[in-house]
């Protein structure tokens, strides 16, 4: 587990630059809001294959990473399967330390 990735988005989330959950995060992407989109490792099949299809559409980078239960922890929920990032700045961290 990369701890610095997890202290980034909650740090991240507490700026109010990450949009949680999967409506969210494609109303964020049909806004063109979302930089990137995360999604967990351990999501569902169907989440996974819908946030792509949506991401895709939307020319929005996405990576897979992370576990759902981490991903809550480190945003101060129980579980996050999808969640947006929607700041130029800390999605280029995401991606430079994955």
């Amino acid at each position: 587990m990369n701890n610095k990735i997890y202290s980034m988005i909650g740090i991240a989330n507490k700026g109010g630059k990450v949009a949680i959950g999967y409506d969210v995060t494609c109303l964020n992407i049909e806004k063109n809001k979302s930089v990137l989109v995360l999604i967990a490792a351990d999501a569902s099949e169907k989440t996974k294959k819908n946030i792509l299809y949506v991401c895709e559409k939307h020319n929005c980078k996405h990576i897979e990473y992370g576990e759902k239960e981490l991903l809550g922890k480190c945003l101060g929920r129980k579980m996050v399967s999808v969640l947006s990032v929607n700041d130029e700045n800390i999605a280029s961290y995401l991606l430079n330390n994955l």
